[in-house]
């Protein structure tokens, strides 16, 4: 298993069959490898494979049982390898380093290199060890060399012809490293004649020297023999070693099992125990359960009895509760006058501070303004009140005179137009003053009239182009955010309609009718209010996301709000929409208006929890058509000659300083600046978006140079400005 191993006899059969014959495949082929290695460079090698579950465990009885004298193995993986390691990290190298027989010499190797070498005890290096267990018919004695898949490290004073075995093995075998790296604490035994790969390759040299001397070679072959005959007493004394340290643990292992039945006696006896206390405590609880049936009955009788005193108890209280809540109304209307002219004191001293940025205006500027709010300079009229035309110092203005049922009285007058006061966004219509006499607001004046007379083509206007409408959509989509995002609690429009959304000059749109009790007592128009607010009355973020959506698919095919929803779901069901996209806005790129579709009917979803998100949605989308929308052929699809001037592009205009740029610079959100306004923005405290309301990230700026330099072109065009 990948990442887990599991003991044997807990697996199926057939896996741990084929689990066994793949690693004795892998064991096989690696030392296969090794063993012709040794064959072509003529060192005579024999396989010898032990299997055991604790690698340490095996290497120490194998070094105590062939009486292995020289050993070369790894200190730890491949992947732990370090210039400065100099002790062995893996588990079995440790082990093997401190349990190993003292008598034989071991080194540490890593990844080709030597670390460490653990020197056989003085005097015990030397002996010659015992007899190994011969294997396919091996009849002379070996010498057992173990080592891990790489060889000996390069230390000059330990290389020997089985260097050149493990070299050689590596250089063959260098591309399949990995392979090697595989095996982990797996080792390679080499059983060899009868003296070790290194001291081999040297006493051939010396034979070839000294054949001429016969008597050496009598006394080298009695030396062999005095050896053989040593390690084979000392083979049969480790052997017994052994036979005797395993009788001892079968015997305490059969001390255990014994103790581990009597325990299980003992638990048999104590579940009987239990047993039969259960059953006691089941017959008295089965009385008691009687004792509780007689009680129960009893206590019924005494409950009707109390439901009765209960009724007349409750009459009673109702009665009382009747007074009292007379007494609480009484109270709370003293407290809330009280707090109304506490408040209407705290207003008046606020606006006397200049806290609040709108001017004041008399009735008398008001009337006057207006005519006597005449009906001729009436232009418009909605569920708050109606909107007039007038001039007031020096400048054109929207009058809009609230109804008095819309407002509950003076100070929630104050309360609204303090939040309206403090909201500033270049797609938001611009309070410039209030006149509380006559419960007026006073609005910047836009010319252009409302997007809902320009989608009909009131008074025969042109029609906008869909360059212009992708652009609105944009806008309001922009606006929308901002509101959303206000502190302490969002804005809802709660009336948001192509009636309310107004355009300049420059055919920029701009929102208004926002914040007038919308969040208490919303008039909006039916078809583009939120379903789920017409069903439960609460008013959130989302219900306007609602109605922006119906706004884009009127906007896409110029078509009445009624039913438009289920109209273009069909039209893109059944592969038409480009036959109910409005053909007075020009060619519309069809992917941008497969988008705006699909966006509009995303947003007009009955349920609120699927709808998108403003900002992490829709603007996603509409951000890069509002781009496209903004270059400079914009020129001649949204502007128009206002008393003889050209009007600038929208996109040179600061949203800040309400001005043509003159060094435009990037923002954190994206947006662009005059860069004087923005730095005014930020030393004044403040740490979010002029246009999303958003924290900014940064307080960085970027300089717009391509924008500064058609900037600067168009000006040079029209010097009158």
């Amino acid at each position: 298993m990948v990442g887990s191993k599991f003991p044997a006899n807990e697996v199926n059969h057939q896996v741990v069959k084929e689990y066994r014959q793949h690693e004795w495949e892998k064991t096989h082929k690696l030392l296969d490898d090794y063993t012709t290695v040794c064959s072509e460079l003529k060192v005579q090698a024999e396989k010898l494979v032990i299997e055991a579950e604790d690698a340490a465990k095996g290497l120490i009885e194998l070094i105590t049982l062939h009486g292995i004298v020289k050993l070369v193995m790894g200190a730890a993986a491949d992947k732990q390898f370090s210039r400065r390691m100099k002790v062995p990290k893996s588990k079995t190298a440790i082990t093997v380093r401190k349990q190993a027989d003292p008598s034989c010499n071991i080194w540490f190797v890593c990844k080709g290199t030597l670390i460490c070498t653990r020197e056989a005890l003085l005097g015990m290096s030397e002996r010659t060890p015992p007899p190994t267990t011969t294997m396919n018919s091996l009849s002379s004695q070996s010498e057992l060399l173990i080592s891990r898949s790489m060889p000996l490290g390069h230390s000059e004073s330990m290389r020997s012809d089985a260097d050149l075995v493990h070299e050689h093995y590596l250089s063959r075998h260098r591309s399949k490293s990995n392979s090697f790296d595989s095996y982990g604490g797996e080792f390679i035994a080499t059983l060899c004649h009868p003296f070790s790969v290194i001291d081999e390759m040297n006493n051939l040299s010396l034979l070839s020297i000294d054949e001429m001397n016969n008597s050496n070679h009598q006394i080298y072959k009695e030396s062999l023999k005095r050896q053989k005959a040593e390690r084979d007493v000392i083979e049969a004394l480790r052997r017994a070693k052994t036979y005797e340290d395993l009788y001892a643990k079968e015997v305490n292992r059969r001390k255990e099992i014994e103790e581990e039945l009597a325990t299980e006696k003992l638990l048999v006896e104590m579940f009987k125990n239990q047993n039969s206390e259960i059953l006691e405590q089941l017959q008295k609880t089965s009385k008691q359960k009687l004792e509780l049936e007689l009680r129960i009955a009893d206590y019924d009788n005494i409950f009707k009895d109390l439901k009765e005193k209960l009724l007349e108890a409750q009459h009673l209280l109702s009665v009382l509760q009747g007074d009292c809540e007379k007494l609480h109304l009484q109270r709370d209307a003293a407290l809330k006058e009280l707090e109304k002219l506490r408040r209407n004191k705290e207003a008046v001293t606020t606006r006397r501070k200049g806290s609040i940025n709108f001017t004041e205006f008399s009735f008398e500027e008001i009337n006057r303004a207006t005519c006597s709010f005449s009906n001729s300079l009436k232009i418009g009229e909605g569920g708050y009140g109606s909107v007039y035309i007038g001039f007031l110092r020096h400048t054109t203005v929207a009058i809009k005179v609230l109804d008095r049922k819309s407002m509950k009285g003076q100070l929630e007058f104050h309360q609204e137009v303090e939040v309206l006061s403090r909201i500033r966004h270049p797609n938001l219509v611009t309070l410039i003053g209030v006149c509380s006499q006559a419960r007026a607001l006073i609005y910047e004046f836009l010319p252009n009239g409302s997007l809902e007379d320009r989608l009909v083509c009131k008074n025969n206007t042109p029609p906008l182009t869909w360059q212009v409408r992708t652009r609105v959509a944009s806008e309001i989509c922009s606006s929308l955010i901002f509101l959303h995002s206000h502190k302490p609690q969002p804005v809802v429009h709660g009336d948001l309609s192509p009636k309310n959304i107004l355009l300049d000059s420059n055919l920029v749109s701009k929102l208004g009718d926002f914040g007038i009790c919308h969040r208490t007592d919303p008039k909006g128009t039916f078809v583009y209010m939120d379903p789920e607010f017409l069903s439960t009355g609460e008013l959130t973020p989302s219900s306007d996301v609602y109605s922006f959506g119906v706004i884009v698919l009127r906007l896409l095919t110029g078509k009445p709000a009624s039913e438009i929803v289920k109209k273009v779901k069909e039209a893109l069901e059944k592969g038409v929409l480009d036959g109910i996209i409005d053909p007075t806005a020009g060619d519309w790129p069809f992917v941008q208006a497969k988008q705006l579709a699909h966006l509009g009917l995303r947003c007009c979803e009955v349920n609120r929890k699927n709808r998108p998100d403003l900002i992490g949605d829709v603007w996603r989308v509409l951000e890069p058509m509002m781009k496209i929308t903004s270059l400079p052929v914009s020129l001649n699809l949204c502007g128009s000659v206002v008393e003889g001037n050209v009007p600038a592009p929208n996109y040179f205009i600061c949203p800040i300083f309400q001005e043509i740029m003159r060094d435009p610079h990037i923002a954190a959100d994206g947006f662009t600046y005059e860069a004087e306004a923005l730095k005014g923005w930020i030393e004044s405290g403040h740490k979010t978006s002029p246009m999303t309301n958003l924290t900014l990230s940064n307080c960085e700026l970027i300089p717009n140079h391509a924008l500064r330099s058609a900037i600067q072109e168009w000006l040079q065009l029209h010097p009158q400005l």
